[in-house]
């Protein structure tokens, strides 16, 4: 694999987390958008001046916060800026999260997979199709009170099987 291309494929395990931290910023979905894109032919054009990257995170946040701040000025957003202060927040809130969001991404479509049909149906049907439970009991013929008592049994099992998936990822 080619230099670039494990660069664009740890961008892309790391978008998800990296648009979230933009957005965090910027507070505006088409100037994230457009940040996370720069940032990502920054990362990419200049990857061999970074010389050994012992840590991706660090640098792909760096580099977003800067493109950030950018942006905001660029656009004459200024009154959007973040403290310093509420800027380091950002940071350390991202930073205690970036590392472990793609494995617990990983495990929970791992988790997802392991579910029982129907579950995977309704899990579908709520939080990719932003189904409420009302239309749901209604297209599913259960009632309300069923369908809630399901979301949760399955919220719980899944909160069950990352936590496992990690431990035993974190011991191996």
């Amino acid at each position: 694999m080619s230099t670039n291309e494990e660069v664009a494929r740890r961008l892309l395990q790391h978008r998800k987390v990296l648009f979230a931290y933009v957005y965090a910023i910027v507070r505006d979905h088409g100037i994230a958008e457009d940040v996370f894109q720069e940032v990502s032919l920054v990362i990419l054009r200049r990857w061999e001046e970074f010389g050994v990257v012992r840590d991706f995170w660090p640098l792909v946040r760096e580099t977003a916060r800067r493109q950030s701040l950018a942006a905001l000025r660029k656009a004459g957003r200024e009154s959007l800026l973040l403290s310093p202060e509420a800027l380091e927040a950002v940071d350390r809130g991202f930073d205690a999260v970036a590392p472990e969001a793609q494995a617990r991404q990983d495990a929970l479509r791992q988790c997802l997979d392991r579910l029982p049909q129907f579950w995977q149906q309704v899990v579908r049907s709520r939080y990719w199709l932003g189904q409420s439970v009302t239309e749901m009991a209604s297209r599913l013929f259960r009632s309300e009170n069923t369908l809630s008592v399901t979301l949760n049994r399955i919220r719980s099992r899944l909160a069950d099987c990352v936590r496992e998936r990690i431990r035993l990822t974190d011991t191996s």
